[in-house]
């Protein structure tokens, strides 16, 4: 299934989720009808601001977006001031990671972090059985959270019938896409069949023995983490590619960059996406010691245990033959190379962080990702964009979400200055509407302290 015949069974994938959200409305105990009035709109479907405009919500939806003097807003409405703010659309982390049933409390917390960063949207990439019934619950408003796009389970079978099974199993279950891991090479074909037949789009890794050339023929929905991209650049590589480290760091001394080209040209006509996940790599080839790290102010919302395994991981990639600081260098400045060319030789580019991992912070880590891509030469603008319109393209619903215009669900982020000049101006936002539920700043705050009394408490 090619890239583009992707959003065919995208659409077909997610209209579960697509009936859930116009049948709930906007959550319970929120106003039905809500004003940002005199605000600067990034409407993100162009490059530019809207001075003082007011945009009206009603049940979860843009209504109306037009200059303040001219703007009517219904007398019932909310009003929110927007006087000297900015207005954009809410972020999405399209590699996400919510936890199972088994950890509720860390399924809020980690649901009410995305929200406090403004993402209003994750496409989890850490399947539970669990997730579709809590994607439900997000959906009517009895748990508070971003929206949620479900994937399976890690795929794990043994064989091709194994795998066939498993695929059948996750999209009765409700999985919208499948997450490819470490599957045989001999199951991919199957796999393929299999998701096809059934409308899902298959993404996340490339298994070992496939190679970028097959994912890409077979038209994977997105290759995540830029994987297998260090392998294809290695001339005469071998397909069974385990000596090749992780995501290529043994190898990186053995590319030719002049293949990039063609990387990218296979790349686009496929038509797949890429989600590149910068900071999974950067902050373990960080020259920054783990403890250092673990002062991150976002730390503290972190339970303990994760952040052990964090800094108890660092160390041992330390140790790591093919992971030493000048080859960890190099591999970090190769994906900067290589996301930089995808991008502007037109391949689709999404937003994720893959978090939480790594001394990924969920929501924290989207920002801490935005500015690795900014480092790597797309504009704060086009940074965004990945984070915005581009996932909403990515899913097969370009209509729904991403931009600020009539008829888009109501996910905004009010901010105190302009993204644009300044990355850094979506750290913090004032407010997040997700659904047309406005969480004012203050509240956030209060979810993010309980979130760190408790993690402190050892709870």
């Amino acid at each position: 299934m090619s890239g583009r015949r992707w959003i065919a069974a995208a659409l077909l994938a997610l209209a579960p989720l697509a009936f859930c959200a116009h049948a709930a409305g906007p959550a319970p105990g929120t106003s039905r009808a809500v004003a940002f009035v005199g605000v600067d709109v990034l409407p993100m479907d162009r490059d530019v601001r809207l001075d003082d405009h007011t945009v009206v919500v009603r049940d979860g939806r843009i209504v109306e977006i037009a200059p303040t003097a001219e703007a009517r807003v219904p007398e019932e409405a909310e009003r929110i001031d927007g006087a000297g703010r900015v207005l954009m659309p809410g972020l999405a982390e399209m590699h996400g990671h919510v936890p199972g049933a088994d950890r509720p409390e860390e399924v809020e917390d980690t649901l009410l972090l995305y929200l406090a960063n403004g993402v209003t949207l994750v496409r989890n990439m850490s399947g539970d059985p669990s997730h579709p019934a809590l994607r439900a619950r997000i959906e009517s408003g009895e748990v508070a959270g971003p929206t949620l796009v479900v994937a399976s389970p890690w795929l794990r079978g043994e064989d091709a019938a194994a795998v066939e099974a498993e695929v059948r199993t996750h999209r009765a279950a409700g999985a919208e896409l499948i997450k490819l891991g470490s599957i045989p090479a001999e199951a991919y074909p199957t796999m393929v069949r299999t998701a096809d037949a059934l409308g899902l789009p298959f993404a996340g890794h490339i298994p070992s023995g496939v190679g970028l050339v097959a994912a890409l023929d077979a038209g994977q929905a997105s290759i995540d983490h830029l994987d297998r991209y260090v392998e294809f650049l290695v001339p005469g590589a071998p397909v069974a590619d385990a000596e090749a480290g992780w995501f290529g760091s043994a190898w990186v001394d053995r590319v030719d960059t002049a293949r990039i080209d063609e990387a990218v040209r296979r790349t686009v006509a496929a038509g797949t996406w890429n989600v590149p996940t910068l900071s999974l790599v950067e902050h373990m080839a960080s020259a920054e010691t783990p403890e250092r790290m673990l002062a991150w102010p976002e730390m503290r919302y972190m339970p303990a245990r994760e952040r052990t395994r964090w800094l108890r991981a660092k160390r041992e990639y330390a140790q790591r033959p093919d992971f030493q600081p000048d080859a960890a260098a190099r591999l970090v400045a190769l994906r900067r190379q290589l996301l930089k060319a995808l991008h502007d030789g037109g391949a689709p580019i999404a937003l994720g962080s893959d978090a939480p991992q790594f001394f990924n912070v969920p929501g924290f880590s989207v920002h801490r990702e935005m500015a690795m891509m900014q480092a790597a030469g797309l504009t704060p603008y086009e940074v965004l964009v990945t984070g915005t319109r581009n996932p909403a393209r990515a899913l097969g619903t370009p209509d729904d979400f991403g931009t600020v215009e009539v008829g888009r669900r109501a996910d905004l982020v009010l901010l105190d200055g302009d993204p644009r000049e300044a990355l850094a101006h979506a750290r913090t936002p004032v407010g997040v509407m997700v659904r047309g539920q406005w969480w004012p700043r203050d509240r956030l705050q209060t979810a993010l302290e309980r979130i760190a009394a408790r993690n402190a408490s050892g709870e």
